[in-house]
């Protein structure tokens, strides 16, 4: 076992991500309201396990009184987990209705009168959680009283989740000093992520990209440049955006001006992105460009893509692939069934065979020379995922749908189950299916009304995930089964078995589909139900900085757990671990420069435990190597965690944060589908 000291490992390097400041508002947050020493569990005070509970049972009322505790530690707790309690149930403010009732706005406001920074932090963070325009007048006024450089910066990122293009415009066009300038650049960053941009915020954060001090001020700017500002503006300011990409050394913030290079220039950026991608060292740098090359000539950059999807670097040949899967185009057959045989990744090989199927259609003896490919690999394939992407280049051929029909009935694996019934619905929607169902159909062959059949078997399967699939199948205008059925009672009766917590997705898809089928306004859809309480012995054993072992197939990862603000994310995480529910699980997602996820037992991406847990949102920032959680939104949480490859600051607030890579990060970079995770230890605070 590798030896991790408290202290080691604990900064990113410079040439990686830059974040020891990376943490500056976080670690604000977690210093100045956790009042405890760092080495101490808060939890062994009762009061504050009670002000996570009721945060757990999403009781808002029963929070209310500990906003104006006296003592601060309560406040700020309650001020924190309100950050996760809002929903569509929450009253927000004076709209409480004829019963009476609080508004929550107002008091969260009057808990900020501290002179604790952290109190107002953590009140301006739950206030922004809000996403209610209802707290933008009092965020405003906050600004204009708060002295604290830092709280107004917390305060402007709040403000970037509430506000109109009115307040960009106001807090775009301040000069700020570095701690103030980084909460800035949160703000006009959260505006991008709600569609609200402007010129003077996409200037504002050129100059902060531009300056250079603030190591989160660039990461949050490039990123707002890359992915919100628009073409238009980025066209008007192109020697600026290329300057500044060409002085810049670090890869994260590359990879994202890159991005906004590509947009200014179109398709005069394509010597710039061949010289990148022939020289960066950085993987992620090239994963960005190929996600981006819709302005670039594809027959001057073909070649090059090519290269890479038959390359050694997993991310870069799935990430090739991908634009082939886009871009390529008849001309380029002769390459594309060379790189098929020479890919040396499955999953490349997989989508070349799924575009190589897509260019010949029409053209029946080239297309059963790749499909005989694929067979022949789906023969030698080492495990379910890989036949499962290789499905999915059947869709081209109607000829196929009754092997995908009988993959569906065999239910051999659960992923490849879904990926045949996924490939099914996909095909039965494309053109050439289409002319084959018109053609049937006038031999008196309904081919709507067979693949209706498919869909209550799916339905009637009590399989979470094609129930799912075929109830949106069903709810879907563009396969027009509203007029064909005429009795509902399969939906009915799959609805009543589908009420457990960790069948919530096939239970709202079931709600919408017959809602849609029976012309029914659709009804608000709720989350499960509070189900499973907190461990409190558990959490109280943990060390506050708690460590953990991922050892996989590749390597060792070690992570240090959020135990002081995840606390009912941990404690599952933990206990799932604890049972070995994780042991020997595979990776099932990985997107380059982006995630890899596991802590599906059915490895499709759509399975859990038997109960769900609540969302625990922090001001923790989403930099590389954070351990996050998946949901299929607000409290649907499980058992399926990820880790980033780089900063991902558009989860944050939305997803669970509730750990960091402090050691294997090399080996987080390197993991694949079909990776295994062989196990999770604890680990104390030397490593052991």
């Amino acid at each position: 076992m590798k030896v991790l000291g408290k202290n080691q490992n604990r900064c990113f390097s410079r040439r990686e991500a830059r974040p020891c400041l990376p943490i500056v508002m976080a670690f604000a947050m977690f210093v100045m309201v956790a009042m405890p020493a760092i080495s101490q569990n808060k939890f062994a005070d009762p009061v504050i396990r009670e002000i996570h509970d009721l945060a757990d049972h999403r009781d808002v009322d029963a929070l209310m009184p500990f906003l104006h505790d006296s003592n601060l530690n309560y406040r700020g707790e309650a001020l924190m987990v309100l950050g996760s309690c809002w929903n569509d149930a929450t009253r927000p403010c004076d709209a409480a209705g004829p019963d009476g009732g609080f508004c929550m706005v107002d008091s969260i406001v009057a808990a900020l009168d501290s002179h604790i920074d952290g109190i107002r932090i953590a009140g301006a963070f739950a206030l922004g959680q809000s996403f209610n325009e209802v707290a933008r007048m009092p965020i405003l006024d906050l600004i204009e009283k708060e002295e604290k450089p830092l709280v107004r910066g917390m305060l402007y990122d709040a403000l970037g989740k509430v506000g109109r293009e009115e307040d960009l415009d106001r807090l775009a066009e301040k000069n700020m000093d570095l701690m103030e300038s980084e909460g800035q650049a949160m703000g006009i960053f959260r505006f991008g992520m709600r569609g609200i941009t402007s010129e003077l915020g996409n200037n504002r954060m050129l100059t902060i990209c531009a300056d250079g001090s603030s190591e989160v001020g660039m990461n949050y700017a490039s990123y707002h440049l890359g992915r919100y500002a628009s073409t238009e503006w980025l066209k008007a300011n192109t020697i600026l955006v290329r300057q500044l990409f060409d002085k810049e050394r670090n890869a994260i913030v590359r990879s994202h001006l890159i991005k906004a290079v590509i947009k200014a220039e179109g398709e005069e950026a394509w010597p710039l992105v061949e010289y990148v991608l022939k020289s960066d060292e950085d993987y992620r740098v090239k994963v960005n460009i190929m996600a981006s090359m819709r302005p670039i000539p594809w027959n001057k950059a073909a070649k090059l893509i090519y290269e890479f999807a038959v390359g050694d670097d997993p991310g870069l040949s799935i990430a090739a692939a991908e634009a082939i899967k886009k871009y390529a185009v008849y001309t380029d057959l002769g390459e594309h069934l060379k790189a098929i045989d020479e890919a040396k990744n499955w999953r490349s090989r997989a989508l070349l065979i799924d575009k190589g199927l897509e260019l010949v259609q029409g053209k029946k003896s080239i297309a059963k020379k790749i499909e005989k490919k694929l067979f022949a690999y789906y023969s030698e394939a080492r495990h379910a995922s890989e036949k499962a992407w290789l499905l999915k280049g059947l869709v081209h051929d109607p000829a196929q749908y009754q092997a995908l029909v009988d993959e569906v009935k065999k239910a051999n694996a659960p992923v490849i189950t879904t990926s045949a019934l996924e490939t099914l619905i996909a095909m039965v929607k494309t053109e050439s299916f289409v002319k084959e169902k018109e053609a049937k159909l006038k031999s008196g062959i309904d081919l709507d009304m067979r693949f209706l059949e498919v869909l209550k078997l799916a339905i009637n399967s009590d399989d979470v995930t094609s129930v799912s699939l075929a109830a949106g199948a069903l709810s879907d205008p563009e396969m027009n089964y509203k007029e064909k059925i005429t009795d509902l009672e399969f939906l009915k009766t799959a609805l009543n078995g589908m009420q457990d917590p960790e069948k919530v997705e096939a239970r709202n898809a079931l709600i919408l589909a017959l809602s849609y089928l029976m012309d029914k306004q659709i009804p608000k859809i709720s989350p499960p139900g509070f189900n499973h309480p907190i461990d409190w012995d558990r959490i109280q054993s943990l060390d506050p900085e708690q460590l953990v072992t991922f050892v996989t197939s590749k390597g060792e990862v070690i992570v240090q757990l959020n135990v002081s603000w995840c606390p009912g994310t941990v404690g599952a995480f933990l206990e799932l671990a604890e049972r070995g529910f994780y042991n020997d699980g595979f990776i099932h997602r990985v997107v380059p420069n982006f995630v890899a996820q596991d802590g599906c037992p059915r490895g499709d991406g759509w399975g859990g435990p038997e109960f769900t847990i609540r969302s625990e949102f922090t001001p923790a920032p989403f930099i590389r190597g954070t351990l996050g959680m998946a949901s299929a939104g607000q409290d649907t949480e499980g058992s399926q965690w990820y880790f980033t490859h780089s900063p991902t600051p558009h989860l944050e607030g939305k997803y669970t944060n509730f750990g960091y890579v402090v050691s294997g990060m090399e080996i987080v970079h390197q993991l694949e589908v079909g990776d295994v995770i062989e196990r999770i230890e604890l680990l104390d605070r030397e490593g052991n």
